[in-house]
Order: structure tokens, then sequence, then C-alpha cells
């Protein structure tokens, strides 16, 4: 019975553990994403205020559906994997 138990434990630990780590993969993609996507926007600012300049909005878009797809990824996840 004790063996039967600690399976258990294991499992329950295991999937608990497993979703803290693809939500802390996802947020970590979600930050590198959006890191260059803000600093170009930063660029694009100040080149603004100093010369004209053009914006490169495909990152900004990149980020936003990289949010999305890793918001998406850590829902499922967490209904999969619920204890």
């Amino acid at each position: 019975m004790r063996l039967i138990k600690t399976k258990k434990n294991f499992r329950k630990e295991f999937r608990r553990q497993l979703r803290y780590a693809i939500a802390a993969g996802c947020g970590f993609l979600i930050i590198f994403a959006w890191r260059e996507a803000i600093l170009d926007f930063t660029k694009y600012i100040l080149d603004k205020i100093m010369k004209s300049s053009e914006i490169i909005a495909t990152d900004v878009g990149a980020a936003i559906t990289i949010t999305a797809i890793a918001v998406l990824i850590i829902l499922i996840s967490s209904k999969l994997l619920k204890d």
C-alpha cells in the first residue's frame, strides 16, 4: 500500500512541477519576445525625436503572437495537468 501511495504522490508532484516548468518556460519566451520589440520601439521613438526613421512592426507583431500562443500553452497545460 505504501508503494502505491508513494507512486500517486510522485505523479501528483511531477505534474505540478511540470506545470510550473511549462509556465516558466513560456514566461521566459514572452520576456525575450517583448525584449526585442521594446528595444526596437524605444529606438524608433528616439529616432523620431532625433530624426525620421521607420519602425519594424514585425517585432511587435511577433511579440504579440508569441505571447498569445504562450498564454494558450500555459492555460492548456494547466487544465491537462490539473491535480
